[in-house]
């Protein structure tokens, strides 16, 4: 740790018409500079390597990590100290030797600290796209061909062969071989031997190319039934279906498609093997298709056809509010809502809106209600000083019933909230309010007999950029009641 020196004033007279020159005196501060490079080559920087600086008696000072041009820098004060590696570079080997430095008159020492590059063979085995090639089996043979391990590539086509697994560690030199054993389904094996070349201290990294054995697979889109906004007949092709085909063993995505004006999109010549296709985009006013289709090439040149559906989208939103009929000036009076989505469809963007008649009204308490599905959303709010929206709360669960006392939020004098917004982003099929969110207000003392209170709330949401929106609005007549004085008596 380093700590700041105390500072010194000193008071010097200036007279009329005088000039002083003043000097100021700074105390250096020293430090260490780690420098961390490759054994082999010293302009090679290492990063990510992680030191310990420790005082002599091994209290811990600090950690630090070297950067991406292979530096760490630590200030210290005088003293004796030493660094210790934690953490090496992944690809090397970690140095466990304690580095001991002097600290003196706030000078900084530089180390200059090496690590030896870990001994391996690096295979990464692609098909002639590139792409990394799941689950060949290699066998490696030392100088002499004898087997010395098996090795299988992982989901992007992978092999590492690290010093453990050489007869020398670390220190492992000379001529190795490699051949394949086996190709997943798909692919003619290879059955050459490559040589490979092993150094102390360095990878050797081998790309090893296989070809594959393909086939392809179509999709076809029609329409499932008439579309009354399109005037689509059912049967009709569909164009911009977009599809996703992925590796059904790795998961890995192998291909997007769009359907063309004849409703066909073709993937590209695919290795034979176990395939799932799902819509990932609709048409414009159709809805998402659920089915996973699983596929299977098994032979060359082999084509499948698959034929697809997509019913057309309905879009709905809805919401109620319903309050008192009549209320006396200087109550209270509380909204009533209700929302849902009634879309055949999700709905992305969705929300609830109320704007509060400020006019006649202030905002005291909200309660959220609560959801059929279990979302986060958050709650902003606008007020008569602010034009932007602020938010009230976030991260909050649809499954739970909130309440937040409005006329709590800090706000300057004459200033009260003016809108309500709940924010959902991308809701499900059917998503309503189960327990409706209300709003209570104080309604205000001052308005007139027979003046009407309006309020207006609305919903909506979006599906392939289109908006679905809906309003509803209550009016309350505000009473206020005056007493009639008695006339005085005449006698008759």
């Amino acid at each position: 740790m380093c700590r700041a020196l105390p500072s010194t004033r000193t008071a010097s007279p200036v007279n009329p018409n005088d000039t002083q020159a003043l000097r100021f005196y700074n105390n250096a501060v020293g430090g260490v500079e780690l420098i961390k490079v490759n054994a082999d080559d010293s302009s090679e920087r290492i990063p990510n390597t992680t030191f310990e600086i420790r005082r002599i008696n091994d209290e811990l000072v600090d950690t630090i990590t070297t950067g991406e041009d292979g530096r760490a820098f630590l200030p210290l004060e005088d003293g004796s100290f030493y660094a210790l590696e934690t953490e090496a570079n992944s690809n090397f080997i970690l140095d466990s030797t304690p580095h001991y430095f002097e600290i003196e008159g706030g000078e900084t020492v530089t180390l200059r600290v090496t690590n030896q590059e870990k001994s391996g063979i690096l295979i990464h085995k692609v098909d002639t796209s590139g792409e990394g090639i799941y689950g060949v089996k290699f066998l490696l043979y030392d100088q002499h061909k004898n087997p010395n391990g098996e090795f299988v590539s992982d989901d992007e086509g992978w092999v590492y062969i690290t010093a453990d697994d050489l007869p020398d560690g670390a220190n492992t030199s000379g001529r190795f071989y490699l051949r394949e054993l086996g190709v997943p389904d798909g692919y003619i094996i290879d059955t050459e031997y490559k040589t490979v070349y092993v150094r102390p201290g360095h990878t050797a990294e081998i790309e090893w190319v296989n070809e594959a054995i393909t086939g392809q697979i179509q999709i076809y889109k029609y329409a499932a039934e008439y579309n009354e906004v399109t005037g689509t007949a059912p049967g009709t092709p569909l164009a911009g279906a977009v599809y996703e085909i992925s590796n059904a063993r790795t998961g890995k995505v192998v291909d997007y498609i769009t359907t063309d004006a004849r409703g066909v999109a073709a993937s590209k010549p695919l290795p034979l093997t176990r395939y799932k296709i799902v819509e990932v985009t609709a048409p414009a006013y159709w809805q998402l298709d659920p089915t996973i289709h699983d596929i299977t090439l098994e032979y060359a040149g082999q084509i499948i056809k698959v034929s697809a559906y997509d019913k057309p989208s309905s879009l709905g939103v809805t919401i109620t509010k319903r309050g008192n009929a009549e209320v006396l000036a200087g109550n209270q009076m509380r909204y009533d809502f209700t929302v849902a989505n009634t879309s055949n469809v999700p709905l992305d963007s969705f929300f609830w809106h109320d704007r509060i008649p400020t006019d006649a009204s202030t905002a005291t308490v909200l309660t959220t209600g609560t959801y059929s599905a279990r979302l986060n959303y958050r709650i902003l709010y606008k007020t008569n000083y602010q034009a932007s929206y602020q938010v009230l709360a976030s991260n909050l669960l649809t499954s739970n019933n909130y309440s937040f006392a409005l006329n709590a939020i800090p706000k300057q004098a004459g200033e009260v909230v003016t809108d309500i917004y709940f924010d959902f982003g991308k809701v499900p099929v059917g998503f309503q309010s189960v327990a409706g969110p209300t709003l209570t207000v104080n309604v205000s003392g001052t308005a007139v007999n027979g003046y009407q209170l309006v309020n207006r709330a609305d919903a909506g949401g979006k599906y392939q950029g289109t908006w679905q929106t809906a309003q509803s609005s209550w009016v309350t007549i505000i009473r206020k009641y005056t007493t009639t004085p008695a006339l005085p008596k005449t006698g008759y």
